[in-house]
């Protein structure tokens, strides 16, 4: 069976005994360690022992980092960096999470150097916590790097090895409770899904049932109702997909309805570029090195759809989809275009409602 493994990262003299009592506290929970001093470490003779430590991390689920009083070993290629220190950044890089200790006295002579750092005689303080002087900047840029990450910066002060296992504890009790939470998510997630799908699926029916029997009541003119209904439908969902993918509801300026309803040449990419707020993003190229043109949206800075260039089969069929929508539109009366626009339509005050009747009786 499958185990977290834990990386216990810290300089090893001085806090052999914390290191030890993590190592206990960690078998505990059925987790394994992973130790420079016991052997855990695989040092590959064809690399240095810094770049074995830090391959470790990798087959890692957890990061404990334990700063203390002294620098530890000069990393190899950042000597104003430890080893310690560079295992912190990897285990950041990899998304490992990190629980971070500062011994309590070290804490103090950090929060002492932070008020004092810009003073004269900075330089001429010593530290109490500190092993070496020399070596006390770094440190306290250390503790800077982990508060002032983006992500994994807790960390929590301590004096003996007792107070890390009870902050551990609580800490790996919430970890355990995001997963049964987000387990009992998926659950409803799963179940919600089937209920859309069943939804659908009777939809589907009593729309067919609709159908058959409106044919039987009006056979004249059935089959013609029956296709405006569904271009309605179609021609709201090219309107909902454009609302969905800029994230905005109401889109559509007062001013901009009636030359929309009366829009009857050109592409659905004309049709959307016709409103100032959308525009022809050239030359957009992604993380594989693809370039393509864009449709965007300026006002929420989000794109609508790939529209040229070296396109995905995916995008091809979106492009697709949006035609087949579009064409839809185009069929209804100007009544029905009007009436499906007009639910985009940004909030009319009384100004912009003069636009549109200014609007309809010029058009």
């Amino acid at each position: 069976m499958a185990v977290p493994r834990v990386f216990i990262s810290s300089t090893c003299y001085d806090l052999s005994e914390v290191r030890d009592r993590l190592v206990s506290f960690s078998e505990s929970f059925g987790f394994e360690t992973s130790l420079s001093e016991r052997g855990d470490v695989f040092y590959h003779p064809d690399l240095h022992t810094h770049e074995s430590c830090i391959n470790e991390i990798s087959n890692c689920q957890l990061f404990i980092l334990i700063i203390g009083g002294r620098f530890g070993g000069k990393h190899k290629i950042d000597p104003d960096k430890s080893i310690t220190n560079a295992e912190f950044i990897a285990a950041k890089e990899l998304g490992i999470p990190v629980f971070t200790f500062v011994k309590e006295g070290v804490l103090s002579d950090h929060n002492f150097y932070q008020k004092n750092k810009s003073k004269d005689f900075a330089e001429e303080i010593t530290y109490p916590s500190i092993e070496n002087q020399d070596h006390a900047k770094n440190i306290f840029n250390f503790i800077d790097q982990v508060r002032l990450s983006d992500t994994n910066n807790g960390f929590f002060g301590f004096t003996y090895a007792k107070d890390i296992e009870v902050y551990l504890r609580k800490q790996l009790a919430g970890m355990f409770f995001g997963f049964l939470s987000e387990r009992n998510i998926g659950s409803q997630l799963k179940s919600t899904n089937d209920a859309v799908s069943n939804l659908t699926v009777a939809s589907r029916k009593i729309e067919e049932l609709v159908k058959t029997i409106y044919r039987q009541v009006d056979t004249a003119h059935a089959d013609n109702v029956i296709s405006t209904i569904e271009d309605i439908s179609s021609a709201k969902e090219f309107f909902d997909y454009i609302s969905d993918k800029i994230e905005v509801d109401k889109f559509i300026p007062a001013f901009a309805v009636e030359s929309l309803v009366s829009f009857a040449s050109g592409s659905w990419v004309d049709f959307i570029l016709s409103l100032e707020s959308f525009s022809y993003i050239h030359d957009i190229q992604d993380k594989d090195g693809r370039t393509t043109d864009a449709l965007g949206y300026k006002p929420s800075k989000r794109l609508v759809a790939d529209i040229d260039g070296d396109l995905t089969n995916s995008e091809l069929q979106v492009i697709s989809n949006m035609e087949e929508k579009f064409s839809s539109y185009i069929r209804l009366s100007i009544e029905d275009k009007r009436e499906i626009i007009m639910a985009y339509v940004k909030s009319l005050n009384k100004s912009s409602k003069k636009d549109v009747q200014k609007a309809r009786a010029s058009s």
